[in-house]
């Protein structure tokens, strides 16, 4: 004759009852806190994200604006390329505008010195854009610095050394830093 184990149901209805109380307590006390702080991690990847793009569409716009046209072109190309730089200029000065207008909601969501970088490359931009050199002139050193903030902000990934020592580098160059 085989003898089957005894429940002890007093003790399977404790371990229930005690999962009961645990899943409640942690549905109700627990669950908002960590969604409340994963929607913050969220939002600020996303802003780190944007401000990301932001120094790519600069950086484009800024190249486009200092492109020197060859002596040797023809007045109707000369003429589409003034009409672009033009264009690229009034999209370089509202995105800069724009950047400042968000800078403090891209800026914290850094800390320390990161913080300090965000603010005093916004801060940067849009001396540039305010001072009296050529537009040119404003357009090259813009370009220098959204691209050392564009590859500041990308994040490089453990294996790829280079990217880490390029990001390192661009941090050393920023002039706002």
């Amino acid at each position: 004759m085989i003898m089957l184990p005894t429940v002890n149901w007093d003790a399977v209805a404790t371990a229930a009852v005690a999962a009961i109380i645990f899943n409640l307590a942690l549905d109700y006390l627990a669950k908002p806190r960590l969604e409340a702080r994963k929607e913050e991690i969220l939002e600020a990847h996303r802003l780190r994200r944007e401000l990301l793009a932001s120094a790519i569409r600069i950086t484009y716009a800024a190249a486009i604006v200092s492109a020197v046209i060859p002596d040797g072109a023809d007045s109707t190309v000369r003429g589409n390329v003034y009409v672009e730089q033009d264009r690229q200029h009034d999209r370089l000065q509202a995105e800069v505008q724009q950047l400042a207008d968000d800078g403090s909601r891209h800026a914290g969501t850094f800390l320390g010195s990161l913080l300090n970088l965000v603010v005093g490359y916004v801060s940067a931009l849009q001396g540039l854009l305010m001072s009296a050199r050529p537009r040119t002139d404003q357009a090259v050193e813009i370009q220098k610095l959204a691209g050392a903030m564009a590859i500041a902000l990308s994040s490089p990934r453990r294996w790829q050394i280079g990217k880490i020592v390029a990001r390192a580098r661009a941090l050393e160059a920023m002039p706002c830093s």
